[in-house]
């Protein structure tokens, strides 16, 4: 009887027709069919104080508002609309830190309008009066963006608010993460206004079964919108987490935006770019980078709903190995604990969980367990008792809010309060949490929408529940989520007393996520659309910040044919986030359980995946130097080129084209770039070589899957074939040299101790840049920062691939000139003494 309720509640669980559209919530379909009312700045009445320069605006029907400008570091400017009489919730804890101001030029020479500057004049501002009331932002001498003036509406019935963006001069939109949509976003309107779609919902939802290439809210919200043509990138940050609807649509020569806010405050970034790396960078500096990753968390994931006993998931761990498959981390969802109550271990099934715990680090893996944010009602549960009353949402007569998921009658930490996160944080410890060690080395946060079993609130909390400060929850709602692993971020790093990275997945983010967690595309489902929207996804994710993106392997509910499991391995492996998941409700389907030739696929994608760890890690240490994404667009690297969905760059150096459709016995490869940049095709082991600005049909089986480098690349690899990041950490490495049309290459690498926080506080890493010298036929090895701790990086061979008129030649050297092997030479001991290491071969 336990299990059929838990079916039929997982059925309900699953449903999707409970999510309203624009017409049925009363904000947005007021907005989307108001005629807004004039506002009017007062330039008689401007205003300056500490660089923030304030316009009142009045309208006809009495509405008093003030447009508040400040110019920022970076080419960026905030503008905030508040009202005069009335105070709205100012968002917290988003931003990195805040932004340091410029000091600000006026001019107000102009009666019609008002000019603001910073002092090298390399941006402007210039905001107009009349009917044609507008806010314009330029750089350099460019018009970027309006802020269109005529379309701003402050509701007089609730806190809801609107306003209208135009890009200038752009060709495609992208951004409001988190849609499963293509990369260029679709419209919601024609350039006449008609109506074609619902706007896209901003607001965290738990949308299991969502439907691929729909505009339905999903489990995070980052509001930026960047708008984009081959001339210039600029961007839009709306900084606020109340529910939002957005319609897009295009002119003949422009893109526009409508934001429609439920509450808060109108706080909006704008970004000026002006190329697709500076206006990604901008945002990263407002938002934050993710800190560096242990290696372990680069390496493949095996996780199921559920693996119901420690025998179970220890035996999933040997087959692996036994299998010849790597794996660095097994998953524990809701069932490893005790009557779904968080920090707690089932008696019976995982009843002694550190023996098996030390099993797991015996094999040189990681655990990683589930702990969601809703705790259950048990007066004999510590973690509920200890919050009860204080530390959880709650209704405005003060007693603690109850709703309904996995464990039954729930209540839900109030994440907004510090010292409930403080609380929270603390059942991390080792102490507290009974049972778990070092190898317990991530947490997956899910659920954190938060999610409630309950259609009436479209399955999550009632938006009139109030939070810490009073706070209703309508305001907060979309950084839920970014609170939460917050908090379970704080705890890890306090658990292991501030030395370890702290491993976290989430599925609900917001702006900001990406300081303490990676996250997933969420529940999808195993066919060929959600295989494609994963690259659309995980791409999107990175040029917002969030740079640590997966998907499902095989697609979390329904089962996948072989040919899609198969596709699907040799594509995510270009996604920084490795993991197999699957559903309670379908079959096993860990890479060991299939015939021998699907096998075979599964493993020799894996292997490529393991053989290009030194190069993630080495781009995720780059991230958190520029803010740049880990994974790529082409339109990132080359402006000019867009719709290439199915296409990733790894860097600027690896581009991979997997095969993506079903039945497929080509696929068409698009090749960035002019036609003197080189890409050799490495998936065959030929080299051939593609010119840039061309695309070519390659011939597919399955177990094809192309993949190249660019020309004037150098990539160190390592090919030692090893079950887990931990077995190759002291393999040495394999540098690949592909030189470009003038016979140059050159990359970087990046090493340290692979865990700790070392290389933030003390420096201890070693950074450096590989260039090819063609007079000698050597390498040159420089050291760009860092330098010290006790790190050996020995090279095993070079491989050297050179242009002829008859393709390309390749070379192999395992010795130097002098006759010394190439692994006997250890590098970062070398550079200990010198800037600048040179070895000829």
């Amino acid at each position: 009887m336990l299990r059929l309720l838990m079916l039929l509640l997982f059925l309900n669980y699953g449903s999707t027709d409970i999510y309203k559209s624009c017409k049925d919530i009363n904000f947005c379909n007021e907005l989307r069919n108001i005629e807004p009312v004039q506002f009017s700045p007062q330039f008689d009445e401007i205003s300056e104080d500490n660089n923030v320069v304030t316009i009142p605006l009045v309208n006809k029907d009495k509405q008093e508002l003030n447009l508040k400008l400040t110019i920022l570091e970076n080419y960026t400017v905030r503008v905030k609309v508040t009202e005069k009489n009335k105070t709205r919730y100012e968002l917290k804890d988003v931003l990195f830190k805040e932004p340091d101001v410029l000091e600000v030029v006026v001019d107000k020479s102009n009666a019609d309008l008002v000019t603001l500057s910073p002092k090298d004049g390399s941006l402007k501002v210039v905001i107009t009066s009349g009917t044609s009331f507008k806010v314009e932002f330029y750089y350099e001498d460019i018009l970027e963006i309006v802020f269109v003036g005529e379309n701003l509406v402050f509701s007089q019935v609730d806190n809801a608010f609107g306003f209208v963006a135009e890009f200038s001069d752009i060709i495609q939109l992208y951004g409001l993460h988190h849609h499963a949509v293509k990369l260029e976003l679709p419209v919601t309107k024609d350039s006449s206004g008609k109506v074609l779609s619902d706007p896209y919902r901003n607001r965290n939802s738990d949308n299991a079964n969502y439907p691929a290439n729909g505009l339905g809210p999903l489990y995070g919200t980052v509001p930026v919108v960047y708008g984009h043509s081959e001339k210039h990138t600029s961007g839009i940050f709306l900084h606020n987490a109340a529910e939002q609807w957005v319609d897009l649509w295009y002119n003949s020569t422009s893109g526009y935006v409508y934001f429609m806010a439920e509450s808060g405050t109108l706080d909006l970034f704008i970004l000026l770019g002006d190329t697709p790396k500076a206006v990604v960078r901008q945002f990263t500096g407002l938002t934050g980078v993710a800190h560096m990753p242990q290696l372990w968390t680069l390496g493949y994931h095996q996780c199921r709903w559920s693996y119901f006993t420690q025998e179970d998931a220890w035996n999933v761990v040997t087959s692996m190995s036994r299998n010849h498959f790597p794996l660095d981390a097994i998953w524990l969802d809701i069932d490893y604990t005790d009557e779904k109550k968080y920090f707690t271990w089932n008696p019976v099934n995982y009843s002694d969980p550190i023996q098996f715990q030390a099993n797991i680090s015996g094999t040189n893996k990681k655990l990683v367990a589930i702990i969601d944010p809703h705790i259950k009602v048990d007066e004999n549960y510590p973690v509920y008792e200890g919050a009860k009353d204080k530390y959880f949402v709650r209704w405005s007569n003060g007693t603690d809010y109850v709703g309904n998921c996995w464990p039954g009658e729930s209540s839900y930490i109030d994440f907004l309060n510090p010292e409930a996160r403080n609380y929270y944080s603390n059942w991390y410890s080792y102490d507290k949490f009974v049972n778990s060690t070092s190898t317990l080395a991530g947490i997956w946060n899910d659920m954190n929408e938060p999610s409630v079993f309950d259609d009436s609130t479209e399955k999550s909390l009632p938006y009139d529940v109030l939070h810490y400060g009073e706070v209703q929850h309508r305001d907060v709602h979309n950084i839920y989520g970014l609170l939460h692993t917050m908090s379970t971020h704080k705890g890890l790093m306090d658990r292991d007393n501030g030395t370890i990275r702290p491993f976290i997945l989430t599925r609900s983010t917001f702006a900001g996520s990406q300081r303490y967690a990676a996250m997933w595309t969420g529940d999808n489902t195993a066919d060929w659309p959600y295989l494609q929207i994963s690259y659309s996804e995980c791409l999107l994710s990175n040029i917002v910040g969030l740079v640590f993106c997966g998907a499902d392997v095989g697609g979390f509910f329904d089962e996948p044919t072989a040919e899609l499991l198969q596709r699907w391995y040799q594509a995510a492996i270009w996604l920084p986030f490795f993991r197999g998941h699957a559903s309670n409700t379908v079959g096993r389907r860990e890479p060991y359980l299939f015939e021998k030739d699907v096998q075979n696929v599964i493993r020799n994608a894996m292997e490529v995946r393991y053989s290009h760890i030194p190069m993630w890690y080495t781009l995720f240490y780059e991230h958190t130097i520029t803010g740049d994404p880990v994974v790529r667009p082409i339109f990132y690297e080359y402006p000019g080129i867009t719709n290439q969905d199915y296409h990733i760059l790894l860097g600027s150096s690896i581009l991979a084209r997997p095969v993506m459709d079903k039945g497929a016995k080509s696929v068409n490869v698009s090749f960035p770039g002019t036609k003197d940049i080189y890409w050799y095709r490495i998936d065959d082991d030929s080299y051939k070589i593609f010119s840039g600005d061309s695309s070519t049909i390659i011939t597919v089986d399955i177990n094809t899957s192309p993949y190249f480098y660019k020309g004037g690349s150098i990539i160190a690899r390592k090919n030692e074939k090893r079950y887990s990041t931990t077995d190759m950490q002291s393999d040495p490495f394999d540098l690949y040299i592909t030189l470009d049309s003038n016979g140059e290459a050159e990359g970087t690498l990046y090493v340290d101790d692979y865990t700790s926080f070392k290389y933030r506080d003390e420096k201890l890493y070693f950074y450096v840049r590989i260039s090819y010298i063609t007079e000698t036929g050597g390498i040159s090895i420089e050291k760009i920062n860092g330098g010290e701790g006790d790190f050996v990086v020995n090279i095993k061979q070079i491989i050297v691939v050179k242009p002829s008129n008859l393709g390309t030649n390749k070379y192999v050297y395992e010795h130097l000139a002098d006759g010394a092997a190439l692994k006997s030479v250890d590098l970062c001991q070398r550079l200990k003494k010198n800037q600048k290491v040179n070895l000829v071969f």
